[in-house]
C-alpha cells in the first residue's frame, strides 16, 4: 500500500501550467480554502484598502459577511490584528505594494497570498469596477480553484531589486541625456564623433565650434550639467553594486561564466532569489522567457513563435547583452563556435544569440545549485573581469570593505579568498 504524504495548507504547491502559459514556466497554485477561518480579498492602493471577507470554500457556498471601504493603511493593519487570525486567508493581486503589505501581514502573524495580476485582471472586463467589486472579486476568482500565485521575495532579495531597477534606470536616464545633447547640437551640424561628451575636453571642444549667444550658452550649460549628473547616478549605483557583489561568493562566481560581467552577475541573483523555487533548469529558462512559444492545432498546424515578450524582459535582455560578447569571441570559446554554427545553419544572427542566452541560463541554474558548469571564462579573463570590478570600486570603497589597496593584490584576495577554484578550475 502506498504511502501519502499530506502536504502543509501553509506552503503554496506547484501545479501543472494553465493553457497558453509556456511549458516549464514557474506557477504556484494558493492554499486550499480554510475550512474553519474565513478569506478575505484585498483590494491595495497607495493609500487605501478595500476589503471584502468571505466565508466558505466554493463560489457557489461562499457567502459574504462584510466589507470595509476605503480604509487608510493604520487602521488597516489594526482591523487585520484586531479581528483575524492564522486560520483566516487574505488574497491581493500582485501590484508595486503588495509585497510589503504581505511582510506586514505575515508580521502580525496572518497568512496572506499574493495572486498574479494577468489571472486576476482576466476577471475585471465587465461593465462596471470599483474597490468594492474588485475586493470581492480577488476573493471569487481564489475560489474557483488554480489560482496562480506569484513568489515572494525575502527582504535581501527585495533590496537586490530596488537597487538593479535604480540602476537600470540611471542608464535609460543618462542615454536621454547623452541624446537630449546630441540632437541640441545637431542642429548646429556639430557632431562629436568618437569624443566622450561629458569630458570637459569635449565640452571646450564643443563651445569653440562656433559663435554662441548668451541664450545658447544657458541652454548648453544646462544639457551638460543634467548629462553629468545622470553620469554621477549611474556610478554611484555601480558602485552600490560592485559591493554586494564582493560580499556576495555567488556573484562572483557567476562572473566566472561566459558573458556575465558585473551587472549580469548582480541582476541573476537579485531576479532569480531563491534557485531552488526552480526544480530543473528549463524551469528558470521559461520564468525568464527564453524559451521558444509554439501554436499547434490538428495536423496542419504547427508555428514556431520565437521568444516573445515573456517572461523576465529585464534580466532577459542582459543575457542576450552577454549572448552577443560570446558571439563576438567567436571561435575562441566553446559556446561561441557552437553560437556560429547555429547561424551558419539558420542564418539568423537573433536566433543564435538567444540560443547562447538560453545555454547561459542553463549554466547559471547549474552553478547557483552547485554543479559544475561547462561554459566557463579562461582564467585571465576571469582576471580582467575582477579587475574592472575593483577599479570601479575605488581606493576608498575597497578600503571599506577591507579589501587590498592595490589593484593586482585585490584580485589576488577575491580569487583565493571567496572563489573555489577546484569547481572553476580551467585547467
Amino acid at each position: 500500500m502506498k504511502k501519502t504524504t499530506k502536504e502543509p495548507k501553509d506552503i503554496e504547491r506547484r501545479r501543472p501550467p494553465e493553457e497558453g502559459r509556456p511549458e516549464g514556466a514557474e506557477i504556484y497554485s494558493a492554499p486550499p480554502p480554510p475550512s474553519k477561518g474565513r478569506i478575505i480579498g484585498l483590494d491595495c492602493h497607495p493609500d487605501t484598502f478595500t476589503a471584502a471577507v468571505f466565508k466558505g470554500t466554493t463560489p457557489h457556498d461562499a457567502v459574504k459577511l462584510q466589507t470595509r471601504p476605503d480604509m487608510s493603511l493604520a487602521k488597516f493593519l489594526a482591523w487585520a490584528a484586531r479581528e483575524f487570525t492564522r486560520d483566516d486567508l487574505f488574497l491581493m493581486e500582485a501590484g508595486s505594494n503588495s509585497f510589503e503589505i504581505h511582510r506586514r501581514l505575515l508580521a502580525l502573524g496572518l497568512r496572506a497570498v499574493v495572486m498574479e495580476s494577468c489571472h486576476v485582471g482576466k476577471h475585471a472586463k465587465t461593465y462596471a469596477d470599483n474597490d468594492k467589486m474588485a475586493a470581492a472579486r480577488i476573493a471569487l476568482v481564489y475560489l474557483q480553484g488554480k489560482a496562480p500565485c506569484v513568489w515572494v521575495p525575502d527582504a535581501l532579495t527585495r533590496e537586490r531589486r530596488e537597487l538593479l531597477h535604480a540602476y537600470t534606470k540611471a542608464v535609460e536616464d543618462r542615454t536621454a541625456a547623452t541624446n537630449s545633447l546630441k540632437g541640441y547640437l545637431n542642429q548646429f551640424t556639430i557632431r562629436t564623433g568618437r569624443r566622450t561628451l561629458e569630458t570637459p575636453a569635449t565640452e571646450k571642444w564643443v563651445l569653440s565650434q562656433r559663435d554662441w549667444t548668451p541664450l545658447q550658452l544657458e541652454l548648453l550649460a544646462g544639457y551638460y550639467r543634467n548629462l553629468r549628473f545622470q553620469s554621477e547616478r549611474r556610478k554611484v549605483l555601480q558602485r552600490l553594486i560592485g559591493r554586494q557583489i564582493c560580499a556576495e561568493p555567488l556573484m562572483l562566481r557567476c562572473m566566472k561564466l561566459l558573458g556575465i560581467g558585473q551587472i549580469n552577475a548582480f541582476a541573476l541573483l537579485a531576479i532569480i532569489g531563491d534557485v531552488r523555487r526552480f526544480e530543473r533548469p528549463e524551469k528558470l529558462v521559461a520564468y525568464i522567457g527564453l524559451n521558444p512559444g509554439q501554436r499547434e492545432s490538428g495536423r496542419g498546424k504547427h508555428v514556431k513563435l520565437g521568444i516573445g515578450k515573456r517572461g523576465r524582459g529585464d534580466m532577459r535582455h542582459l543575457l542576450v547583452q552577454g549572448a552577443h560578447a560570446v558571439l563576438r569571441t567567436g571561435k575562441a570559446t566553446p559556446l561561441g563556435q557552437w553560437g556560429w554554427k547555429i547561424f551558419a545553419r539558420r542564418g539568423n544572427r537573433n536566433v543564435a544569440v538567444t540560443a547562447v542566452a538560453r545555454k547561459l541560463v542553463v549554466q547559471v541554474w547549474h552553478l547557483l545549485t552547485g554543479n559544475p558548469p561547462a561554459a566557463l571564462e579562461a582564467d585571465k579573463s576571469f582576471a580582467t573581469k575582477l579587475k574592472k570590478l575593483t577599479i570601479m570600486l575605488g581606493k576608498s570603497l575597497r578600503a571599506d570593505l577591507g579589501l587590498p589597496s592595490k589593484v593586482d593584490a585585490c584580485v589576488e584576495h577575491l580569487e583565493s579568498q571567496i572563489l573555489a577554484k577546484t569547481i572553476f578550475s580551467t585547467a
